[in-house]
């Protein structure tokens, strides 16, 4: 059925495009793009999504047309023009001799880990680099190729909301007169609520503040035996101003939020950054030892606010909520201003670069 859909979209003159996820966050990289190819004419959008995440399948129902679902066992055997991933490590390719242009956009704005999946990440046609350090990951990945790829230098879609007046309207009954903490360790072992368990939350639930708790999406698939969804939901309704969020999309919390409390490794204090408010990193020495390219991650960590121990923790939060840091806030801003020239390509255009790229591969 879906073959003969898209031959007469074929017939007709349309462009047919599939968006491969298997996570749910995996929909807001590619949202802003997917809002502005709805209103193309004779250009159709599909979304392929891994059959065997049914929470994945129920999410998409509330954001796109049902019809224009399809499951990763069936869409690798449809002829789409563009077949469109952020994933690095199984994207379900279309069949090889089929002539859809395959077009890597990428899931966070680090590259320490893309280097050990150069073997999937260099199968695909074009790619759109966020910043710098993905140009040099696409030459390394290709430098026995023949063929290279095509590389748009568009940035990061999703952060193109961040510079704008993004005002979301969310379900959250935060008290407006205090300020606002964003918990949002990594998945890893070495993260912050691995290492300090449910004792981190109680140190945050302690300020006279509204504690968010957001998670990277990983911790509950790759550790399920930790049962982390329901103890952190546990410790939220013992907490009255704690609140733990379960929905996907981590960026819609920046502009609610005042600090952000996160881990090595992870890229979220990159993007928290652009609002130039205070960041505050759980510094592992052992992620650096084990991991390669960390450029973005170490100048991350020189931001300024790191700790180690509770107790730093704590003082840090006081410190900044009390006005004492003045002077550390400004110098972490400058250097936040800083990373952002230097890692990402211009925010707030890079959803106007996607699809100029990809009217140039249609």
């Amino acid at each position: 059925k879906n073959s003969l859909i898209l031959l007469f979209y074929k017939f007709w003159g349309y462009k047919t495009i599939v968006y491969n996820l298997h996570e749910t966050y995996f929909f807001d990289i590619f949202s802003t793009i997917y809002k502005r190819l709805e209103n193309k004419q004779k250009t159709v959008v599909y979304f392929s999504y891994r059959q065997e995440n049914k929470e994945l399948y129920n999410y998409l129902i509330t954001k796109v047309d049902p019809k224009k679902i399809v499951s990763n066992h069936i869409s690798p055997f449809l002829i789409f023009d563009l077949f469109i991933c952020p994933e690095i490590t199984g994207p379900d390719f279309p069949i090889n001799y089929f002539p859809t242009k395959k077009i890597e956009i990428y899931h966070g704005t680090g590259t320490a880990n893309l280097y050990a999946k150069k073997d999937v990440l260099n199968r695909f046609d074009a790619h759109f680099a966020i910043g710098v350090k993905f140009n040099e990951f696409i030459e390394y990945a290709y430098a026995d190729k023949k063929i290279k790829p095509r590389i748009f230098n568009v940035g990061y879609p999703k952060l193109d909301v961040l510079v704008s007046d993004y005002n979301p309207i969310l379900p959250y009954d935060l008290d407006k007169n205090k300020p606002t903490l964003l918990y949002a360790p990594h998945w890893p072992e070495y993260s912050s609520l691995y290492k300090f368990q449910e004792e981190i939350l109680s140190v945050l639930a302690k300020f006279d503040a509204n504690i968010l708790i957001k998670p990277h999406n990983y911790l509950y698939t790759k550790f399920p035996v930790m049962n982390w969804q329901n103890r952190l939901m546990e410790f939220s309704k013992q907490h009255k101003n704690v609140t733990f969020v379960l929905e996907p999309n981590t960026q819609e919390l920046y502009p609610i939020s005042d600090i952000m409390i996160t881990d090595t490794g992870t890229t979220a204090a990159l993007e928290f950054s652009l609002l130039s408010k205070p960041v505050i990193i759980n510094y592992d020495a052992h992620w650096f030892e084990i991991n390669d390219y960390t450029d973005i991650e170490t100048d991350l960590c020189d931001l300024g606010f790191r700790f180690e121990d509770l107790s730093t923790l704590s003082s840090i939060i006081q410190n900044i909520i009390a006005g004492e840091y003045t002077e550390e806030i400004f110098t972490q801003q400058k250097k936040q201003k800083k990373i952002i020239e230097n890692y990402l390509y211009p925010v707030g255009t890079a959803t106007d670069r996607a699809i100029d790229a990809i009217n140039k591969l249609l």
